[in-house]
């Protein structure tokens, strides 16, 4: 048996480390959210997400569950802190953006921010030639405006969770 933690029990059905994505499309349905946080690159050209964390949030009463894939098999299954009632977003406050805040809850309490930036940082000090492959982390830079009455903040987003958080300038007028 499984020791807890490497295991998710979906609706009676039993998802494991090692499992396919299928395994858990079928025994847990589509994820709240899918999150790639590396891809695979040949020469400097995106291949395939190759990590990526589903997050599953089974409401407030009960703990989020995130696998994490790598290629098409579960590596890891594990928590991210209590679930949350599905709400409207716009009840988001600057204070509420925390570091280790995972990007489901971001999402759901604040919404799409209002601009976005993606890059990928290099694993490893490899340098990248046109026909080798390489592992890349996704990072995203994601800015929340508060308005001309406050300061934006700058949300680093790394690995499916909050890395850091920064305040910028006075917001804009709505």
């Amino acid at each position: 048996m499984a020791a807890e933690g490497q295991t998710l029990r979906c609706d009676g059905r039993l998802v494991s480390i090692g499992d396919r994505r299928f395994d858990a499309l079928a025994a847990c349905g589509e994820p709240d959210l899918r999150v790639p946080v590396r891809l695979e690159l040949l020469g400097a050209l995106p291949v395939l997400p190759y990590e990526e964390v589903w997050y599953y949030n089974f409401g407030p009463q009960r703990l989020i569950r995130q696998l994490r894939f790598r290629g098409e098999r579960i590596v890891a299954i594990e928590t991210a802190g209590y679930g949350f009632a599905e709400a409207a977003p716009g009840r988001c406050r600057p204070e509420d953006l925390r570091r280790g805040m995972t990007v489901l809850e971001l999402l759901a309490r604040c919404g799409q921010p209002a601009d976005r930036e993606q890059r990928v940082r290099q694993v490893g000090r490899r340098a990248l030639h046109p026909f080798t492959t390489a592992s890349v982390v996704l990072e995203e830079q994601w800015i929340y405006d508060f308005g001309p009455a406050r300061f934006y903040r700058i949300v680093t987003v790394v690995d499916g969770r909050i890395a850091e958080v920064e305040t910028g300038r006075r917001g804009r007028a709505p």
